[in-house]
């Protein structure tokens, strides 16, 4: 019976700061017939997507999630190849839901979005 005594290293403040932990993707799209380059999004970059998806309920006033804008936010921030601005979000929506949803799944997957998120900003209208 052999014991495995092996502790992880524990790190420093200085190796968390120099960890290249911002990821490149490349996420193939069959519908597209090709691939997008994606990347992961910062702990600040996410907080700021989510601050500017916040829409004020008519009916409730209270602050809200519009997961409509965090999709889009999220598709323009994450893939980085192809470029992507606003408007071109917009005609995206002609496009394959599945082949949109695979490229937003990717981006929130690496990001390290919580399953509920990604269900919630994927789901159909």
């Amino acid at each position: 019976m052999s014991s495995d005594n092996h502790q992880p290293h524990i790190l420093t403040a200085g190796e968390i700061w120099a960890a290249k932990d911002i990821e490149e993707r490349v996420v193939e799209v069959p519908q597209w017939g090709g691939a997008v380059k994606i990347r992961t999004l910062s702990q600040k970059q996410s907080a700021e997507l989510r601050r500017k998806a916040q829409r004020i309920n008519p009916a409730t006033k209270q602050s809200e999630l519009d997961n409509e804008a965090l999709e889009q936010l999220l598709f323009i921030e994450g893939v980085i190849e192809p470029k992507f601005s606003m408007a071109d979000y917009g005609r995206l929506q002609e496009k394959s839901m599945a082949a949109v949803t695979a490229v937003l799944r990717a981006i929130m997957d690496a990001s390290g979005f919580s399953s509920e998120s990604v269900n919630e900003a994927t789901k159909s209208p």
